[in-house]
């Protein structure tokens, strides 16, 4: 769902509201946002911190429009409007459950497409045999694990496992009410990310209190935008909690705001920053620039343009669009 905000003197900028077209990976889905958002006032909209609590990647989409607007009506970049002065981040990306003959070719696609780090998918079953497999033909390859929180407190025995094969990145290996097993695989020595376990600065705050996680992945869609995530990475620092740049499935538009985001030093682990054509075959706003050689090798170049993404191509746009609805004063 996409977001489109015009000013009284007549700037423009585009929001993008992550959620799926399921309300699987969150409570929150594109129809639904888009129905949530068409029925409220613009007085409403333009406090997207008061969505924040009850539909979180909505409120996101539409601070990212608002965001948009003002870089723009100032020739600003996001990048700089964050304080960020690299001109890279390293690119990393995630892949998905599949049997052995399918995951290995896959893998090697990315690597020889030049990506040094790869988070692999996990659950019960589909673990040990695809990490040794990936392990013995990509030894040099930064491999991440991403359980999604599928497994129980048995599961401890596998991860412990996992670590001894060299594994010491895992992303919610348990359900996020399972506090005691993450305590114990951070107290082995591996690096546990929070994911779907932190929503809110407060859900940081009691995982590290209770030494329950040693990272988190931070998802700007998943927390209620850019301010919220802005937060959760300074508290971060504060705290010694390391920071991974949590990605979902957006277009071009989410992925220059999330390239931007990730630039800052908070981010201490290589994130899920790929390009949107990974998923998208046709995509009405340009894509991010994914270096593969040189010194930039494996990289992604932070966006400097005004605004968080160039224009989008309004014909594609158009022709993508099922739905739509318009408030005005």
């Amino acid at each position: 769902m996409i977001i489109r905000v015009e000013n009284t003197e007549g700037v423009t900028g585009w929001g993008e509201c992550s959620a799926l077209n399921r309300p699987t990976y969150s409570g929150e889905w594109a129809r639904g946002a888009f129905d949530l958002l068409a029925s409220l006032d613009l007085g409403t909209l333009a406090e997207p911190a008061r969505l924040r609590t009850t539909a979180p990647m909505a409120a996101a989409g539409v601070e990212m429009a608002a965001t948009d607007v003002d870089l723009r009506s100032r020739r600003q970049s996001l990048a700089d409007r964050l304080g960020v002065d690299r001109q890279w981040v390293p690119a990393g990306v995630a892949v998905g459950l599949a049997a052995i003959d399918e995951l290995i070719p896959r893998v090697d696609q990315l690597v020889g497409a030049g990506f040094g780090r790869i988070k692999l998918k996990i659950e019960p079953g589909h673990d040990v045999t695809e990490v040794r497999a990936i392990q013995r033909r990509h030894p040099e390859l930064e491999l991440h694990l991403d359980a999604n929180g599928s497994y129980p407190p048995e599961g401890l025995r596998t991860m412990i496992a996992l670590a001894e094969l060299g594994i010491d990145v895992i992303e919610q290996p348990f359900h996020p009410e399972d506090v005691v097993s993450s305590q114990t695989l951070v107290d082995a020595g591996v690096c546990v990310v929070g994911d779907e376990s932190v929503v809110t600065l407060d859900d940081a705050r009691r995982l590290h209190h209770l030494g329950a996680l040693t990272a988190i992945s931070l998802k700007p869609a998943r927390v209620g935008g850019l301010v919220a995530a802005r937060v959760i990475h300074d508290w971060a620092i504060a705290n010694g909690v390391g920071l991974t740049a949590g990605g979902m499935l957006e277009c071009g538009l989410g992925r220059h705001a999330l390239a931007a985001f990730a630039g800052l030093d908070g981010f201490t682990l290589t994130g899920d920053l790929s390009p949107a054509r990974r998923w998208l075959a046709a995509d009405p706003w340009p894509d991010l620039e994914f270096v593969r050689s040189g010194a930039g090798a494996g990289a992604i170049a932070i966006p400097s343009g005004p605004g968080i993404a160039p224009d989008p191509d309004l014909d594609l746009l158009e022709r993508f669009t099922i739905a739509r609805t318009e408030l005005s004063r």
